[in-house]
């Protein structure tokens, strides 16, 4: 007889799955469809712990997940362990007349647009912290087990945050680098710690640790002509607030920075070596291919990452980056640059989910 966790061991994959809700597909169902990315074949698990939840995903084997009730809980689909997070009630601002009138579904959506487990919490509960960008684009922090989110001050504009060396790191959507102290104390805050390296434009920018150096990278994706917004146009909306589009756009390259910590500089790079780096709506972070069947070195896997245009495309914008193309001008790169991932456009459409969109995940039985 196998146990549970054995069960779902054979079945999972080892590495970077998109685990997506079904539920909300097939009424009464407790189940999540996993895509396993090597064999490019989808696996359905009865997971009822997070049915109805929002989920992000991180290399640790480990979902922060948010439910239709506001509760968090950090979440281990392999070990089924289970532990608690604030509720989304005690974010700052969460009774600001900006969100008195959002749904629970669209709080889940809109209101939290970034979560970053920051270690796998077995290793160590006391260092494991939950860093979440929310409302206007500030950053708080919680702990397993914390009474209430504890805002960091003095940051605005807030894109990806990284545990870092011991010290919590976060870039702001212009690419300025701010390093948050105090974080045990009285009131947490972020001071700037690096400026924003040479470059603007339609970007979104992720923070990561590669091989032990801090960078950033940006993902170039201007808006797209949309051939149907007419039609769109005529359709009923569905009143989803944080919408302004109909929005088309699609990543068509990169640019990676290395960042100096004592001089404070900028490098650009154009290669991530044997490495593959991971990024979306979680937790960006990078493998060393050569350690998961089927992973492809020197290429960045895209998930699409912003609720508000996820909500128009479907979340089309996803994909395989290879870094050979860093070495392009963005202004003469389209599109076709990304290879379309999943392959499948049947297995494309089964994994959209507006609630609980695709993401990263490396399981781990602990």
């Amino acid at each position: 007889m196998f146990s549970m966790q054995e069960e779902l061991s054979d079945k999972v994959p080892d590495w970077a799955n998109m685990l997506r809700d079904i539920a909300r597909q097939k009424e009464g169902s407790d189940q999540r469809c996993i895509y396993d990315v090597s064999e490019e074949i989808l696996v359905e698990l009865d997971l009822p712990e997070i049915r109805g939840r929002r989920c992000w995903g991180s290399p640790f084997g480990w979902l922060v997940t948010c439910g239709l009730d506001l509760e968090f809980r950090l979440f281990n689909p392999l070990s089924r362990a289970s532990l608690p997070l604030p509720s989304l009630r005690t974010f700052p601002g969460y009774e600001d007349e900006a969100w008195v009138d959002f749904t629970p579904e669209k709080l889940c959506t809109f209101f939290l647009r970034k979560v970053i487990l920051s270690s796998s919490p077995e290793d160590s509960v006391s260092d494991c912290i939950v860093l979440a960008v929310y409302s206007y684009r500030y950053l708080a922090f919680a702990k397993p087990g914390d009474k209430a989110w504890t805002p960091i001050d003095n940051i605005h504009g807030a894109a990806d945050a990284i545990y870092f060396k011991g010290n919590v790191f976060c870039c702001t959507c212009d690419g300025e680098i701010f390093l948050c102290q105090d974080l045990y104390g009285s009131r947490p805050k972020a001071m700037k710690f690096a400026p924003a390296p040479p470059f603007t434009g339609p970007t979104a920018i992720y923070l990561f640790d590669l091989g032990g150096n801090l960078c950033l990278a940006f993902r170039y994706a201007p808006p797209l002509e949309d051939e149907d917004e007419d039609e769109d146009d005529d359709e009923d909306e569905d009143d989803s607030e944080g919408e302004e589009g109909p929005y088309v756009y699609a990543t068509v390259g990169f640019l990676i920075f290395k960042l100096d910590m004592q001089t404070r500089d900028w490098e650009k790079i154009f290669s991530l070596g044997d490495n593959s780096l991971f990024l979306g709506n979680c937790y960006t972070f990078v493998i060393v291919a050569a350690d998961y069947h089927g992973c492809r070195p020197n290429c960045i896997y895209l998930m699409e990452d912003e609720a508000e245009y996820y909500h128009h495309t479907g979340g089309t914008d996803m994909g395989i980056y290879d870094c050979q193309n860093l070495k392009l001008d963005l202004d003469e790169v389209d599109p076709s640059v990304v290879e379309p991932f999943p392959k499948s456009k049947d297995v494309q459409h089964l994994l959209h989910s507006y609630f609980s969109p695709p993401l990263w995940f490396i399981p781990h039985s602990r």
